[in-house]
């Protein structure tokens, strides 16, 4: 996978398993991942150290994956990528259904 299709892959992730991150963790990988922000700006905005937001993307990209692991839903919508119902399912995830 190349960088910009793991950041799509990882923003989708945090689209459907976000919640299940610290808000840190959460708002972090959100400054990363969707914001587009290095790990200075990210460490300068929130006051901590670049090896704690790079620890925190490192930890949080990790619980995604094993989410993705265990329970499968980017997998599920894959298999339907064309379907409109999987679409809608996963814009209704996104949303907090």
């Amino acid at each position: 996978m190349n960088n910009i299709e793991e950041t799509i892959h990882i923003n989708r992730l945090l689209d459907i398993y976000g919640g299940l991150l610290s808000k840190t963790q959460y708002e972090i990988l959100s400054d990363y991942y969707g914001a587009n922000l290095s790990l200075s700006e990210i460490s300068e905005i929130r006051q901590i150290s670049r090896t704690a937001v790079s620890d925190a993307i490192k930890k949080g990209v990790e619980k995604l994956y094993n989410c993705e692991e265990k329970v499968g839903i980017c997998s599920v919508f894959d298999e339907f990528k064309d379907e409109e119902v999987a679409h809608k399912i996963e814009e209704r995830l996104r949303n907090g259904i």
